[in-house]
Protein backbone atom coordinates (compact mmCIF):
# COMPACT_ATOMS: atom_id res chain seq x y z
CA UNK A 1 0.00 0.00 0.00
CA UNK A 2 1.34 3.42 -0.98
CA UNK A 3 2.17 5.65 1.95
CA UNK A 4 0.24 8.87 2.49
CA UNK A 5 2.14 12.13 2.89
CA UNK A 6 1.61 14.36 5.92
CA UNK A 7 3.11 17.77 6.63
CA UNK A 8 3.33 19.05 10.23
CA UNK A 9 3.71 22.80 10.68
CA UNK A 10 4.82 24.57 13.87
CA UNK A 11 6.59 27.77 14.78
CA UNK A 12 9.66 26.30 16.52
CA UNK A 13 10.65 23.54 18.93
CA UNK A 14 11.38 25.49 22.08
CA UNK A 15 10.73 23.79 25.40
CA UNK A 16 7.02 24.51 25.72
CA UNK A 17 4.10 22.18 26.17
CA UNK A 18 2.97 22.46 22.54
CA UNK A 19 6.43 21.62 21.25
CA UNK A 20 6.81 18.75 23.68
CA UNK A 21 3.43 17.38 22.63
CA UNK A 22 4.41 17.58 18.95
CA UNK A 23 7.70 15.74 19.48
CA UNK A 24 5.92 13.03 21.50
CA UNK A 25 3.35 12.64 18.71
CA UNK A 26 6.09 12.34 16.08
CA UNK A 27 7.82 9.61 18.10
CA UNK A 28 4.60 7.56 18.15
CA UNK A 29 3.64 8.13 14.52
CA UNK A 30 3.16 5.18 12.15
CA UNK A 31 5.94 5.59 9.58
CA UNK A 32 4.99 2.39 7.82
CA UNK A 33 1.78 4.08 6.67
CA UNK A 34 2.84 7.72 6.42
CA UNK A 35 5.69 9.79 5.02
CA UNK A 36 6.08 12.78 7.33
CA UNK A 37 7.59 16.20 6.66
CA UNK A 38 8.09 18.86 9.33
CA UNK A 39 8.01 22.57 8.49
CA UNK A 40 9.08 25.07 11.15
CA UNK A 41 9.07 28.82 10.86
CA UNK A 42 12.30 28.85 12.88
CA UNK A 43 14.70 25.91 13.27
CA UNK A 44 15.42 26.50 16.94
CA UNK A 45 14.60 25.09 20.33
CA UNK A 46 15.65 22.54 22.91
CA UNK A 47 13.51 19.83 21.30
CA UNK A 48 15.08 20.04 17.83
CA UNK A 49 17.43 17.09 18.50
CA UNK A 50 14.42 15.00 19.57
CA UNK A 51 12.78 15.00 16.14
CA UNK A 52 12.70 11.33 15.02
CA UNK A 53 15.03 10.37 12.19
CA UNK A 54 12.06 9.13 10.13
CA UNK A 55 10.81 12.73 9.82
CA UNK A 56 11.96 14.76 6.82
CA UNK A 57 12.79 18.10 8.45
CA UNK A 58 12.38 20.80 5.77
CA UNK A 59 14.51 23.97 5.81
CA UNK A 60 12.95 26.62 8.04
CA UNK A 61 10.84 29.37 6.53
CA UNK A 62 13.02 32.03 8.14
CA UNK A 63 16.75 31.92 9.00
CA UNK A 64 17.82 32.15 12.68
CA UNK A 65 18.89 35.78 12.22
CA UNK A 66 15.27 36.73 11.55
CA UNK A 67 14.51 36.21 15.24
CA UNK A 68 17.19 38.65 16.43
CA UNK A 69 16.38 42.16 17.59
CA UNK A 70 15.82 44.40 14.60
CA UNK A 71 19.15 46.27 14.98
CA UNK A 72 21.04 42.99 14.77
CA UNK A 73 18.70 41.17 12.38
CA UNK A 74 18.88 43.63 9.49
CA UNK A 75 22.67 43.75 9.03
CA UNK A 76 22.94 39.99 9.59
CA UNK A 77 20.32 39.23 6.92
CA UNK A 78 21.85 41.71 4.49
CA UNK A 79 25.30 40.16 4.98
CA UNK A 80 23.75 36.82 4.03
CA UNK A 81 22.35 38.44 0.86
CA UNK A 82 18.74 38.00 1.95
CA UNK A 83 17.35 41.49 1.27
CA UNK A 84 13.72 40.35 0.94
CA UNK A 85 13.80 38.61 4.33
CA UNK A 86 15.45 41.73 5.77
CA UNK A 87 12.61 43.83 4.34
CA UNK A 88 10.06 41.43 5.83
CA UNK A 89 11.74 41.69 9.25
CA UNK A 90 11.71 45.49 9.05
CA UNK A 91 8.02 45.64 8.13
CA UNK A 92 7.14 43.16 10.89
CA UNK A 93 9.04 45.34 13.37
CA UNK A 94 6.97 48.38 12.38
CA UNK A 95 3.76 46.35 12.59
CA UNK A 96 4.67 45.12 16.06
CA UNK A 97 4.84 48.65 17.43
CA UNK A 98 1.16 49.39 16.87
CA UNK A 99 -1.14 48.73 19.84
CA UNK A 100 -3.24 45.58 20.18
CA UNK A 101 -3.36 42.14 21.76
CA UNK A 102 -1.77 38.87 20.72
CA UNK A 103 -4.37 38.17 18.05
CA UNK A 104 -3.88 41.59 16.47
CA UNK A 105 -0.12 41.09 16.48
CA UNK A 106 -0.30 37.64 14.86
CA UNK A 107 -2.66 38.93 12.19
CA UNK A 108 -0.46 41.94 11.39
CA UNK A 109 2.62 39.72 11.19
CA UNK A 110 0.96 37.25 8.83
CA UNK A 111 -0.37 39.98 6.52
CA UNK A 112 3.30 40.82 5.91
CA UNK A 113 4.99 37.42 6.19
CA UNK A 114 2.64 35.68 3.76
CA UNK A 115 4.26 37.63 0.93
CA UNK A 116 7.75 36.40 1.83
CA UNK A 117 7.39 32.73 2.88
CA UNK A 118 7.63 29.98 0.29
CA UNK A 119 4.95 27.38 -0.34
CA UNK A 120 5.87 23.67 -0.21
CA UNK A 121 6.93 22.20 -3.52
CA UNK A 122 4.61 19.20 -3.31
CA UNK A 123 1.00 18.45 -2.54
CA UNK A 124 0.23 16.46 0.63
CA UNK A 125 -2.52 14.09 1.59
CA UNK A 126 -2.82 16.04 4.84
CA UNK A 127 -1.31 19.06 6.58
CA UNK A 128 -1.42 19.39 10.38
CA UNK A 129 -0.89 22.91 11.72
CA UNK A 130 0.01 22.19 15.32
CA UNK A 131 -0.67 25.58 16.88
CA UNK A 132 -2.70 28.74 16.44
CA UNK A 133 -1.59 31.77 14.48
CA UNK A 134 1.05 31.49 11.76
CA UNK A 135 1.07 27.66 11.46
CA UNK A 136 -2.68 27.61 10.74
CA UNK A 137 -2.46 30.66 8.48
CA UNK A 138 0.40 29.03 6.55
CA UNK A 139 -1.34 25.67 6.23
CA UNK A 140 -4.52 27.25 4.90
CA UNK A 141 -2.87 29.83 2.61
CA UNK A 142 0.28 28.15 1.31
CA UNK A 143 -0.06 24.37 1.53
CA UNK A 144 -1.76 22.21 -1.10
CA UNK A 145 -3.32 19.29 0.80
CA UNK A 146 -6.40 17.10 0.52
CA UNK A 147 -7.05 17.43 4.26
CA UNK A 148 -6.23 20.48 6.38
CA UNK A 149 -6.16 20.01 10.17
CA UNK A 150 -5.44 22.65 12.80
CA UNK A 151 -4.77 22.62 16.56
CA UNK A 152 -5.67 25.12 19.29
CA UNK A 153 -3.97 24.24 22.57
CA UNK A 154 -5.81 26.65 24.83
CA UNK A 155 -9.10 28.22 25.80
CA UNK A 156 -9.79 30.27 22.68
CA UNK A 157 -11.82 32.88 24.56
CA UNK A 158 -8.97 33.50 27.03
CA UNK A 159 -6.09 33.55 24.53
CA UNK A 160 -6.66 37.03 23.14
CA UNK A 161 -6.84 35.87 19.52
CA UNK A 162 -8.56 37.80 16.72
CA UNK A 163 -11.74 35.85 16.00
CA UNK A 164 -12.68 37.98 13.00
CA UNK A 165 -9.32 37.31 11.38
CA UNK A 166 -9.24 33.64 12.39
CA UNK A 167 -12.73 33.04 11.00
CA UNK A 168 -11.51 33.29 7.41
CA UNK A 169 -8.95 30.53 8.08
CA UNK A 170 -10.96 28.21 10.34
CA UNK A 171 -13.67 27.97 7.71
CA UNK A 172 -11.15 26.42 5.30
CA UNK A 173 -10.00 23.70 7.74
CA UNK A 174 -11.47 20.22 7.55
CA UNK A 175 -10.91 19.78 11.30
CA UNK A 176 -9.75 21.88 14.25
CA UNK A 177 -8.48 19.90 17.23
CA UNK A 178 -8.09 21.01 20.81
CA UNK A 179 -6.90 19.36 24.00
CA UNK A 180 -9.87 19.32 26.39
CA UNK A 181 -13.66 19.41 26.43
CA UNK A 182 -13.62 22.91 27.93
CA UNK A 183 -11.43 24.14 25.09
CA UNK A 184 -13.78 22.60 22.55
CA UNK A 185 -16.73 24.26 24.29
CA UNK A 186 -14.97 27.63 23.94
CA UNK A 187 -14.48 27.09 20.21
CA UNK A 188 -18.11 26.08 19.79
CA UNK A 189 -19.24 29.21 21.62
CA UNK A 190 -17.18 31.54 19.41
CA UNK A 191 -17.61 29.64 16.12
CA UNK A 192 -20.91 27.71 16.42
CA UNK A 193 -21.22 27.31 12.65
CA UNK A 194 -18.28 24.85 12.63
CA UNK A 195 -19.12 22.86 15.76
CA UNK A 196 -19.02 19.58 13.82
CA UNK A 197 -15.39 20.26 12.79
CA UNK A 198 -14.06 20.62 16.35
CA UNK A 199 -12.48 17.57 17.98
CA UNK A 200 -10.72 16.77 21.26
CA UNK A 201 -7.34 15.02 21.05
CA UNK A 202 -5.67 14.89 24.46
CA UNK A 203 -1.96 15.52 24.94
CA UNK A 204 -0.36 12.09 24.69
CA UNK A 205 1.25 10.85 27.90
CA UNK A 206 3.35 7.73 28.50
CA UNK A 207 3.77 7.41 32.31
CA UNK A 208 6.23 4.50 32.00
CA UNK A 209 8.49 6.56 29.74
CA UNK A 210 8.27 9.58 32.06
CA UNK A 211 9.14 7.49 35.10
CA UNK A 212 12.19 6.15 33.27
CA UNK A 213 13.40 9.65 32.41
CA UNK A 214 12.71 10.83 35.98
CA UNK A 215 15.29 8.42 37.41
CA UNK A 216 18.17 10.68 36.41
CA UNK A 217 19.53 12.95 39.20
CA UNK A 218 18.00 16.39 39.67
CA UNK A 219 20.59 19.13 40.12
CA UNK A 220 18.85 21.99 41.91
CA UNK A 221 22.22 23.64 42.46
CA UNK A 222 21.95 23.57 46.26
CA UNK A 223 21.83 21.26 49.27
CA UNK A 224 18.54 22.57 50.63
CA UNK A 225 16.77 19.96 52.76
CA UNK A 226 13.35 21.61 53.10
CA UNK A 227 10.23 21.61 50.89
CA UNK A 228 10.81 22.26 47.19
CA UNK A 229 8.07 23.79 45.05
CA UNK A 230 8.35 23.46 41.27
CA UNK A 231 6.77 25.20 38.28
CA UNK A 232 7.53 24.39 34.63
CA UNK A 233 6.28 27.11 32.32
CA UNK A 234 7.07 29.55 29.58
CA UNK A 235 7.89 32.84 31.31
CA UNK A 236 4.96 34.79 29.89
CA UNK A 237 1.99 36.65 31.39
CA UNK A 238 -0.32 33.68 30.73
CA UNK A 239 1.50 31.55 33.29
CA UNK A 240 0.85 33.81 36.29
CA UNK A 241 4.38 33.69 37.68
CA UNK A 242 4.10 37.30 38.88
CA UNK A 243 1.29 36.07 41.14
CA UNK A 244 3.45 33.13 42.26
CA UNK A 245 6.19 35.50 43.40
CA UNK A 246 3.73 37.49 45.49
CA UNK A 247 2.44 34.22 46.99
CA UNK A 248 6.02 33.22 47.83
CA UNK A 249 6.45 36.53 49.65
CA UNK A 250 3.28 35.94 51.68
CA UNK A 251 4.50 32.48 52.73
CA UNK A 252 7.94 33.78 53.58
CA UNK A 253 6.45 36.51 55.80
CA UNK A 254 4.42 33.80 57.55
CA UNK A 255 7.64 32.07 58.52
CA UNK A 256 7.67 29.20 56.02
CA UNK A 257 11.04 27.87 54.88
CA UNK A 258 10.89 26.55 51.31
CA UNK A 259 12.42 27.01 47.88
CA UNK A 260 10.49 27.56 44.67
CA UNK A 261 12.18 26.50 41.42
CA UNK A 262 11.00 27.68 38.01
CA UNK A 263 12.02 25.81 34.85
CA UNK A 264 11.51 27.64 31.57
CA UNK A 265 12.41 30.70 29.53
CA UNK A 266 10.33 33.42 27.92
CA UNK A 267 9.76 37.12 27.35
CA UNK A 268 9.03 37.92 31.01
CA UNK A 269 12.25 36.42 32.40
CA UNK A 270 14.05 39.71 33.06
CA UNK A 271 10.95 41.30 34.62
CA UNK A 272 10.34 38.28 36.84
CA UNK A 273 13.94 38.21 38.02
CA UNK A 274 13.72 41.93 38.82
CA UNK A 275 10.44 41.36 40.66
CA UNK A 276 11.94 38.52 42.72
CA UNK A 277 14.90 40.70 43.66
CA UNK A 278 12.70 43.66 44.55
CA UNK A 279 10.59 41.41 46.80
CA UNK A 280 13.66 40.03 48.56
CA UNK A 281 13.13 36.50 47.21
CA UNK A 282 16.59 35.77 45.84
CA UNK A 283 17.08 33.18 48.58
CA UNK A 284 13.67 31.61 47.96
CA UNK A 285 12.86 31.65 44.22
CA UNK A 286 15.31 30.21 41.68
CA UNK A 287 15.12 30.37 37.89
CA UNK A 288 16.69 27.22 36.43
CA UNK A 289 16.26 28.04 32.72
CA UNK A 290 15.47 25.36 30.16
CA UNK A 291 15.95 21.68 30.98
CA UNK A 292 15.99 19.02 28.28
CA UNK A 293 14.82 16.52 30.90
CA UNK A 294 12.73 18.24 33.61
CA UNK A 295 11.26 15.02 34.99
CA UNK A 296 13.89 14.35 37.70
CA UNK A 297 12.99 17.78 39.12
CA UNK A 298 9.30 16.84 39.14
CA UNK A 299 10.10 13.55 40.88
CA UNK A 300 12.20 15.36 43.53
CA UNK A 301 9.82 18.24 44.28
CA UNK A 302 7.44 18.41 47.24
CA UNK A 303 4.58 20.15 45.39
CA UNK A 304 4.08 20.94 41.71
CA UNK A 305 2.47 24.38 41.19
CA UNK A 306 0.78 25.74 38.04
CA UNK A 307 -0.28 29.36 38.78
CA UNK A 308 -1.60 30.10 35.27
CA UNK A 309 -4.14 32.70 34.26
CA UNK A 310 -5.35 30.39 31.48
CA UNK A 311 -4.41 27.03 29.98
CA UNK A 312 -5.73 24.57 27.45
CA UNK A 313 -4.83 21.29 29.07
CA UNK A 314 -1.40 21.78 30.58
CA UNK A 315 0.97 19.01 29.52
CA UNK A 316 3.25 19.92 32.44
CA UNK A 317 0.36 19.20 34.82
CA UNK A 318 -0.44 15.94 33.01
CA UNK A 319 3.18 14.88 33.45
CA UNK A 320 3.25 15.83 37.13
CA UNK A 321 0.08 13.78 37.55
CA UNK A 322 1.73 10.82 35.79
CA UNK A 323 4.61 11.08 38.27
CA UNK A 324 2.06 11.18 41.14
CA UNK A 325 3.17 14.50 42.64
CA UNK A 326 0.92 16.66 44.83
CA UNK A 327 -0.37 19.42 42.54
CA UNK A 328 -1.74 22.91 43.12
CA UNK A 329 -3.52 24.71 40.26
CA UNK A 330 -5.08 28.12 40.10
CA UNK A 331 -8.71 28.23 39.07
CA UNK A 332 -8.19 28.82 35.36
CA UNK A 333 -11.08 27.79 33.14
CA UNK A 334 -9.83 24.28 32.33
CA UNK A 335 -8.26 23.39 35.70
CA UNK A 336 -11.12 21.04 36.65
CA UNK A 337 -10.52 19.10 33.40
CA UNK A 338 -7.29 17.86 34.98
CA UNK A 339 -7.59 17.88 38.76
CA UNK A 340 -10.47 16.76 40.96
CA UNK A 341 -9.90 19.36 43.67
CA UNK A 342 -9.65 17.82 47.11
CA UNK A 343 -9.09 14.33 45.70
CA UNK A 344 -6.23 14.37 43.20
CA UNK A 345 -4.91 17.87 43.88
CA UNK A 346 -5.93 21.34 44.93
CA UNK A 347 -7.48 24.13 42.85
CA UNK A 348 -7.22 27.57 44.45
CA UNK A 349 -8.39 31.12 43.60
CA UNK A 350 -6.31 32.91 40.96
CA UNK A 351 -4.64 35.38 43.31
CA UNK A 352 -1.48 35.61 45.43
CA UNK A 353 -3.54 35.03 48.60
CA UNK A 354 -5.29 32.03 47.04
CA UNK A 355 -2.00 30.45 45.96
CA UNK A 356 -0.37 31.11 49.31
CA UNK A 357 -3.29 29.70 51.28
CA UNK A 358 -3.37 26.52 49.18
CA UNK A 359 0.37 26.01 49.48
CA UNK A 360 0.14 26.54 53.22
CA UNK A 361 -2.36 23.67 53.42
CA UNK A 362 -0.06 21.39 51.44
CA UNK A 363 3.12 22.37 53.28
CA UNK A 364 1.42 21.90 56.65
CA UNK A 365 0.07 18.41 55.91
CA UNK A 366 2.26 15.56 54.71
CA UNK A 367 -0.79 13.28 54.96
CA UNK A 368 -2.75 15.52 52.55
CA UNK A 369 0.14 15.47 50.07
CA UNK A 370 0.40 11.72 50.43
CA UNK A 371 -3.32 11.24 49.80
CA UNK A 372 -3.10 13.18 46.52
CA UNK A 373 -0.04 11.20 45.42
CA UNK A 374 -1.74 7.87 46.20
CA UNK A 375 -4.90 8.93 44.33
CA UNK A 376 -2.88 9.89 41.25
CA UNK A 377 -0.78 6.71 41.38
CA UNK A 378 -3.99 4.65 41.23
CA UNK A 379 -5.09 6.26 37.95
CA UNK A 380 -4.29 4.93 34.49
CA UNK A 381 -3.08 8.10 32.79
CA UNK A 382 -1.58 6.52 29.67
CA UNK A 383 -3.42 7.58 26.52
CA UNK A 384 -1.22 6.68 23.57
CA UNK A 385 -4.37 5.58 21.73
CA UNK A 386 -5.28 9.26 21.23
CA UNK A 387 -3.10 9.23 18.12
CA UNK A 388 -5.71 7.08 16.37
CA UNK A 389 -8.05 10.09 16.37
CA UNK A 390 -5.53 12.03 14.31
CA UNK A 391 -5.16 9.09 11.91
CA UNK A 392 -8.93 9.13 11.45
CA UNK A 393 -8.89 12.82 10.54
CA UNK A 394 -5.98 12.35 8.14
CA UNK A 395 -7.90 9.54 6.44
CA UNK A 396 -11.08 11.61 6.23
CA UNK A 397 -12.94 9.66 8.92
CA UNK A 398 -14.76 11.15 11.87
CA UNK A 399 -13.04 10.01 15.10
CA UNK A 400 -15.03 8.85 18.13
CA UNK A 401 -15.52 11.54 20.79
Amino acid sequence: MEKKSVLFVNFSLHSGGIEKSLVTLLHLFDYEKYDVDLQLFADEGLFLPRVPEQVNHLPSLFPPEYRLQIRRALPALLRQKKPLIALCRLLVSFAGKTPGGMGDRLARMWRIEKHFVRAPKKEYDAVVAFMEGQPIYYAVTKVKAKRKIGFIHGDYKAMGLDEDYDRRFFGRLHALCTVSESCRDALCEVFPQWENRFFVIYNIISPAFLRKLAQEPADFGDSFAGPRLLTIARLSPQKGLDLALLAALILKKRGYSFRWYIIGVGPEEADLRDQAEALGLNDTVFFLGEKANPYPYVRACTVYVQPSRFEGKSIAVDEAMALAKPILLTDFSTAADQIDSGKTGLIVPLSPDGIAQGLQQLLDSASLRDSYSKALASLDLSNEGEISKLYDLIEGRRPPQ
